[in-house]
Formats: structure tokens, C-alpha cells, sequence
């Protein structure tokens, strides 16, 4: 099974609580398969994390209560959680989301979340309304990742680079697949790096699940995006109308101006990734720092080439 990072073990505890919950007496191997939780994780979360949730004043009728026997695990809603609860518009509109999210990334098509959810969303008349979208990637494509993941089986896939605009063919080893800001993601082992690689699944242009197996080496992304120390970095000056590139894009420090610009700290993992961004900005945004790095001209460069293209 594959190592968690703490936003991946808060994800899926979420997730199992509930399950739990409906299934009285699960095994901690059903579990932990299931939910690809190492074991000894699962037991130490649920009776050192889970079993400690409440709310104030932390009295036995406001905690959830974890029981665990013969390894086999009861999970018991505080009775706390019982009470109507109240909430603004914009509170249950937000946990209506959050909820949503769970839900896809545990795969279950039925059970009390979802139940909670459906009553949630007639309530504020948006059952059929809102949506979470955890990426786009075909259901086929989706299915054969988490078989490999499963199956420890090696993946074949022509790959879509977005930084580098061309297509690859690699083998990988899946170890992990994850949902992060609306997309989906496969973090493996690629063999032509040999190293440590995160693939956006709607970006792999196709993939053949092999008979050849392979050991887990306990990938630790902890999240999409994760730069090498040896990637340049820039400082980016952009104005208040490109302030929006700190949100929507990983960054490594963030300086708010007076004018309501900011200095944004970023990795460049990919030349022509920056290149584009830079073209998409236009008077917008400035490098300030991190040039001798990606190159002095590098914007006058690309400039050409898109105007050579043009022609």
C-alpha cells in the first residue's frame, strides 16, 4: 500500500468514517484495501485521531466513539450529531460541496453521506443543481489506473507534456491516484526518469495495462505539483489584474503590493511553460529576479517564434 501524506490521511479518513459507520464491525484489512490505508496508520488514526473528534465541551455525548475488537472496527456518531444543525446559505452550500467532493473520491454510490447530501441539497433546492467535477477524464481510463494501482501492474501511456508541448511514451509504475483542484491525478514511478513523476490524467492520450508487476517503492507527492531543488526560480512582478496567478498557480511565496500587484516566487519546471504564461500575461507581468536562469530574451525568443508559427 501506498504512503499517505497528512492531507492525503485526512482525505480518506473522511471518506472512511462514514462507511464505517454504516458498516458496523468491519475488518481493519477490509478497510485498509478498500480505502489503500496502510494498516498500521488505519488503527493508529482511528483510535488516536478519530476516536479524539468532538466539539466543546468535549464531553462523552459530543465525541465520536471508535471501538475496536478482534480487528474489527465500530464507528459511533456523537449524539451530539443528532441535533438539527443550523446553518448559514453559504455553510451548507460549502459542506454540500466538501461532501460532494468525499464522495467521489470514495466511490461509494450509496450509504448515509450520500443520503445526508441528497436531503442537504433538496433543502437548498440545488439537488440538481450543483455539481463537483473532479476532472474530465474518461470512466475506462480512470478504471484501468486504479486496477493497475490495485494489481501493482506496470502502465503503458503515450503522454500529453503540457511545459514541454510534445507527446512521450513511458512505462509506469501507479501508486497513486488523487484528485487535486478539479483534476485528476496519477503519481507513479516512471521509468524513462526514473524517478518520481505526477501524470494529469486527461493528458495521457492512451494507456495499456501490462501483465508485468511491479514492487511498491511508496511514492510521497504531496500533491500535483512538486518542483526539484535544481529547477530555476523566478520573481514574477505582475498588476492587480493578473493578481490572479498566486491562486492558480503553485508558488513558492507570495508579496501583495500597494497597488494591488504582487512579487509571486515561482519554479519553472519547464521552460516553455513559463514561456507561455509570460505571452498570456502580456504587459501584465515582469521577471524582476531569476532571469540569468531562463534566459534574459526568452520572452522576445518566444515572441518570434509564435509570430513565425503565424506566418
Amino acid at each position: 500500500m501506498s504512503r499517505l501524506n497528512s492531507s492525503d490521511r485526512l482525505a480518506r479518513l473522511l471518506a472512511i468514517i462514514p462507511w464505517v459507520a454504516s458498516k458496523p464491525g468491519v475488518h481493519l484489512d477490509e478497510i485498509a484495501e478498500r480505502f489503500d490505508y496502510p494498516r498500521e496508520h488505519l488503527e493508529a488514526d482511528l483510535l488516536e485521531v478519530v476516536q479524539f473528534v468532538g466539539v466543546y465541551p468535549f464531553t462523552p455525548d459530543t465525541m465520536i466513539e471508535v471501538s475496536l475488537d478482534d480487528d474489527q472496527v465500530w464507528i459511533r456518531y456523537a449524539d451530539w450529531f443528532a441535533r438539527p444543525l443550523k446553518l448559514t446559505g453559504e455553510q451548507a452550500i460549502s459542506l454540500l460541496a466538501a461532501g460532494k467532493s468525499v464522495l467521489a473520491m470514495s466511490g461509494e454510490e450509496s450509504g448515509p453521506l450520500l443520503g445526508g447530501l441528497t436531503k442537504l441539497g433538496a433543502a437548498l433546492g440545488v439537488d440538481q443543481g450543483l455539481e463537483i467535477r473532479l476532472g474530465s477524464a474518461p470512466e475506462e481510463m480512470v478504471d484501468l489506473l486504479r486496477t493497475a494501482i490495485t494489481e501493482q501492474r506496470v502502465v503503458e501511456l503515450d503522454y500529453y507534456v503540457f511545459g514541454r508541448d510534445e507527446r512521450t511514451h513511458r512505462a509506469i509504475e501507479p501508486e497513486r491516484f488523487f484528485a487535486d483542484e478539479g483534476k485528476w491525478y496519477v503519481s507513479a514511478h516512471c521509468r524513462m526518469a526514473d524517478d518520481e513523476r505526477v501524470f494529469r490524467v486527461d493528458r495521457i492520450v492512451a494507456a495499456d495495462l501490462t501483465e508485468e508487476t511491479f514492487e511498491r517503492r511508496g511514492t510521497q507527492s504531496p500533491g500535483s505539483f512538486t518542483p526539484r531543488e535544481s529547477d530555476p526560480r523566478i520573481v514574477l512582478e505582475v498588476t492587480a489584474n493578473a493578481s490572479w496567478v498566486a491562486q492558480q498557480y503553485p508558488n513558492e511565496g507570495v508579496v501583495e503590493l500597494d497597488d494591488g500587484g504582487a512579487r509571486i516566487t515561482l519554479a519553472v519546471t519547464a521552460v516553455p511553460w513559463l514561456e507561455r504564461l509570460l505571452v498570456r500575461l502580456g504587459s501584465d507581468a515582469r521577471i524582476i529576479d531569476g532571469t540569468e536562469q531562463v534566459g534574459e530574451n526568452m520572452l522576445a525568443t518566444t515572441a518570434a517564434r509564435i509570430l513565425e508559427r503565424y506566418r
